[in-house]
Order: C-alpha cells, then structure tokens, then sequence
C-alpha cells in the first residue's frame, strides 16, 4: 500500500495557531508506515507479475518497492524525482526540514554541506530496517535506501526547469533535469467556475491570489483569516481557494472572492502575486505568467523550493510562524516593489513557455529502450 491509499486527515479550522502540530504528526506517521519493511516486502510481491512483463519502470522517491523489484529482476528502472530534493547536491546543499531554520542563518559552507550528512545518517538511522531485508533478499547492497539505493545506474529525471536547478557535477549519472511538465487538470472546476473566476479578476486591478498546498489545505490554521485581512488592509481584490468545508466561514465580501480547487494553468494568470505553500507545480506556473510568488513553506521539498525560488529572483518567503495580516501586508508590499523579481520572471517566462518536460522525459526514455546515450 502506497502512501496514496493511505487515509488523509480531516481536520477542523484552528485560527487559533499556525500550524497544527497534530496534523504534521499524522502526516510524518503515514510517511512511515510506507517504510515498514513487511509492507514493503508485501508490495514488491505483488508488483513483482506486472514488471516482470515491463520494459522499463518508472518510479518516483517513494517507490522502494518498485525499485526494489526492479533490481530482482534486473529491469531497466527509471527514478523520476518531482523536487530537486530528491536528487540533492553537496555542491548546492537543499534546505531540509527540520534543518532549514539552522540553514537560512548561516552561509557558512562547511554548516550547509553537513546538514546533507545530517539528513543521510538521520534517513538511514530511520530506514536501518530496509537495508537488511533487501540485503537477504538480493535486491539491495550497501548504498543508502534513500539516495544511491534509489537512483538508476541509466536514467534519473528531475521535472523541473534547468533555471531552478541548475545541473550538477555531483548528480548520479544519467541525471536529466527535462524542464517543468505542465498539466492543465481537466477534472478540476467547471465552465461556471471559470466563468466566476475570470468575471471578478477582470472586474477591477488584477487580484492577489491566495492558494495554499500540502497539508495547509487540510489544516489551514489561520492561514485564511490572516490572508483576508492582510487584503482588506492592503485595500486589495483576492482570490483564496479553499476547500469548500471552509467557505461557510468566511464573511461575504465585494473584494474577495472565495473559490474551490482550481487548475494553476487558468487562475495564476489572473494574479498580481500568488501566495502559495513553495509546492514545485504551484511555483512553475506562477513564473510561467510572470506572477511573482510570496512563499509560506511549512513541509518537506517547500524549503528547498522556496529556497531555489528567492535565488532565481522569482518570489520572497515569509515563515510559517510569521503569517500574520501585518506581516503578509507588508511583504506583499517588497515583493511587489522589487524589481529583481520583476526582472527575472520576465527573463525567466519566455524560457518556461517554451520548455516541455513531458515531451523530454519520454524521448529520454524511449532513448533508453532503444539503447542511445541520453542527451543532455
């Protein structure tokens, strides 16, 4: 059972603080019971029929068992990461959870290269249960079952642009940063909802748009009160998507409207900002349009993310903890007014509209069936 078929917590509104300690306990649980070895062993039993008959298999940082199955059989694996944490460089050390508040005040080499040390021995102590059973099991040697036990000895894909994540030296071999994939959901919203949305966007001055990821959606804290009155006090249009069980609590207002789930790829053209949680799909298609992004990361690749992002010139973060209307009016206000980033989306959005990181991963795959080198 992946993490997918795992139950998502429902939880209430707490306005009364920012981030809700419980929730983050029930995500972190979920994440580990993916890694307990019995169920991993059970899932590479039952993937074992379907890649024996595979060409290639293709998996991304939580497929282990796929993986694991994969090197049973030696068939081709391809690792496909979704954030460049999942391939991290000691010549450009991530941010990590956990670490990241060390990490933003220091700018000391030998700190930030050490936290990447600190993340391998701390995932492998977490993982120690991994490597024995696919040691007996023939599918595994001594590499760490997080990093090198994960990447392809032929093709890993990194979806993300070469302009947030520049390559390097140190990757695995076969390393392929393919640009963004972008992806217009067609089962999210409706021709009503677009029509309402498109309606109030071009009613007045383009809109602030607030769209939280991860677990902010679920367990938003104050996310949403703080959100509507930095608007009100910035005497701003807002856009808030929020998942419907929330909209009854918000009061009615003529500059806001409040929205259910909709595709990035029609409403983030909309927008004068975007803030949004540093989700790697949220952050490609706000500087696709040029949208500068404030960025609120709270969980795993967002620190990362958000870090990548400030030094790319395509948005300023603000701390989870920091989330107040006071706070989110005033760096609304520096990341409006700073040209950098407004020089940067522009450089940077004809290069994105142009790249096609699905197309690309295929082609590296269907090169690698064929037995070609890839090409960079």
């Amino acid at each position: 059972m992946g993490l997918s078929s795992l139950p998502v917590p429902e939880a209430g509104w707490q306005t009364h603080a920012p981030v809700d300690e419980h929730a983050m306990g029930r995500l972190v649980h979920r994440v580990l019971a993916t890694l307990v070895p019995q169920q991993l062993e059970a899932e590479r039993d039952a993937l074992q029929p379907w890649i024996e008959e595979a060409d290639v298999v293709i998996g991304n940082q939580l497929a282990y068992a796929a993986a694991m199955a994969c090197k049973r059989t030696s068939k081709p694996w391809v690792y496909l990461a979704a954030s460049p944490l999942a391939i991290p460089s000691r010549l450009d050390p991530p941010y990590w959870p956990v670490l990241h508040h060390l990490q933003r005040r220091t700018s000391s080499a030998t700190i930030q290269r050490g936290s990447l040390q600190l993340a391998r021995g701390a995932t492998r102590l977490l993982m120690r249960g991994q490597p024995r059973m696919l040691h007996q099991s023939g599918a595994w040697g001594t590499e760490h079952p997080r990093f090198e036990g994960m990447y392809s000895t032929a093709l890993n894909l990194l979806m993300a642009s070469p302009l947030l994540v520049p390559a390097q030296s140190d990757w695995p071999n076969g390393t392929l940063a393919t640009g963004f994939a972008w992806f217009d959901p067609p089962f999210l919203g409706g021709a009503d909802q677009e029509e309402e949305i498109t309606r109030f966007a071009t009613a007045g001055d383009k809109p602030l748009v607030f769209a939280p990821g991860g677990s902010t959606r679920v367990d938003p804290g104050a996310f949403f009160v703080e959100s509507r009155a930095a608007t009100l006090a910035l005497g701003r249009r807002a856009i808030i998507v929020a998942a419907k069980k929330f909209h009854a609590q918000f009061p009615p207002h003529p500059d806001i409207l409040l929205t259910g789930y909709f595709p990035y790829a029609r409403l983030f053209s909309h927008a004068a900002a975007v803030v949004h949680s540093a989700g790697i799909g949220a952050l490609g298609w706000a500087a696709r349009y040029a949208v500068p992004s404030l960025l609120v990361p709270s969980e795993w690749d967002q620190f990362d993310n958000a870090r990548r992002a400030e030094r790319s010139g395509w948005g300023h973060t603000l701390g989870r903890k920091h989330y107040t209307a006071e706070r989110i009016a005033q760096a609304i206000g520096a990341l409006e007014s700073d040209q950098r980033v407004r020089h940067s989306l522009t450089q940077a959005s004809g290069t994105l509209q142009t790249e096609d990181g699905a197309r690309r991963a295929a082609d590296a795959v269907e090169q690698l069936l064929q037995g070609a080198s890839i090409s960079e």
